[in-house]
């Protein structure tokens, strides 16, 4: 057995784990590369010698020598979102599963920062890369395409993805929510959202215009500050709507965060909702059925994004065929309370 005072070498290297644990550097690679070909008490003494020596691997050269690096990249917008956190979580399960690792990335709504990051990622070879949303800059596509890896774009459907995609129609979402309020009585609608910048939810606001003109509506259009949406949106949208001449009997936000600061601004003034001012919202986050009054808001699976996701990275990477390019998740109008 190995000594117990034998001296951690200052940087460990594997032939210091193969000596430690007295076996050939050849099982030391196997057991980091192909664990199932190596016996459990073979396996048991390794990964005590590993967590004892605290060695981390080298993967660089058999990343050179076999082109794979065992990583898949995400971008995402920010990561205090609720479905896309969900979508992130489903996703790092499935590639788990699988012994990949997922490595992601933040553009904070910027196609030049995304850009920027795709450069980096890419010279690290990673195994596939997701992508939140369709909009990216010409040189992000061309790179991309000449990379040769699946290439996954989700939380919306682009006519012509890059490779792979997973998501919705926002579009649709928009004009659905607003169609639910017109439905049920409502005539003067407005909508709260943030700066252009953020592509899926000028989608939604596309949506919304469509809905009121086919009703023969007039539109009210809040824009609120820049991308994430944050809970003082929602408060703005409510200062700057009563002071209007002419107020609206209804506000869409573009997420639930800015509908829960709307509610709570609504609240503070004691305008009762919905008889006052109905809202609603867009995620479903969790918050959203525990507010009182419950919000009325638009359900997208960020589990099922993340999951589909998966599926497709996992099918292109063991040469599987893949049936469908684009994979549509849909969404689901929840009439609660606040309307």
């Amino acid at each position: 057995m190995p000594s117990a005072n034998k001296k951690v070498p200052e940087s460990v290297k594997m032939k210091d784990v193969a000596e430690h644990a007295e076996v050939s550097l050849m099982t030391i690679s196997r057991v980091l590369n192909t664990p199932e070909k190596v016996s459990p008490l073979t396996l048991k003494k390794i990964k005590k010698a590993i967590a004892e020596l605290e060695y981390v691997p080298d993967l660089t050269a058999g990343t050179l020598s076999s082109k794979k690096s065992g990583f898949i990249a995400a971008l995402v917008p920010f990561l205090n979102s609720s479905p896309l956190t969900d979508t992130i979580r489903a996703l790092d399960a499935h590639l788990r599963e699988h012994r990949y690792q997922l490595l992601l990335g933040s553009t904070n709504y910027s196609i030049q920062q995304e850009e920027a990051l795709l450069v980096a990622l890419l010279g690290r070879r990673p195994e596939a890369i997701v992508l939140t949303g369709s909009l990216h800059t010409s040189t992000s596509k061309r790179l991309l395409k000449r990379s040769g890896i699946p290439v996954v774009e989700i939380w919306d459907l682009p006519s012509a993805p890059i490779d792979l995609a997973v998501g919705y129609s926002n579009h649709d979402s928009g004009y659905q929510i607003t169609q639910n309020l017109i439905d049920k009585g409502y005539q003067s609608i407005a909508y709260g959202i943030t700066s252009s910048i953020d592509d899926r939810g000028e989608q939604r606001l596309q949506g919304y215009l469509s809905a009121v003109k086919d009703s023969g509506l007039p539109d009210f259009v809040e824009r609120l500050g820049d991308p994430p949406v944050q809970m003082e949106h929602g408060i703005q949208a409510i200062s700057n709507l009563l002071a209007r001449d002419r107020k609206p009997e209804a506000l869409i936000c573009v997420s639930d965060t800015m509908a829960a600061g709307a509610i709570f601004e609504c609240q503070r003034r004691k305008i009762r909702i919905p008889q006052e001012m109905a809202i609603a919202g867009f995620g479903d986050f969790e918050m959203a059925r525990h507010l009182v009054p419950a919000l009325t808001t638009v359900r997208v699976s960020g589990q099922e994004i993340g999951a589909k996701t998966a599926e497709l990275i996992l099918k292109r990477l063991q040469n599987r065929p893949v049936e469908n390019l684009i994979v549509t998740v849909g969404s689901i109008f929840i009439e609660r309370e606040t309307t």
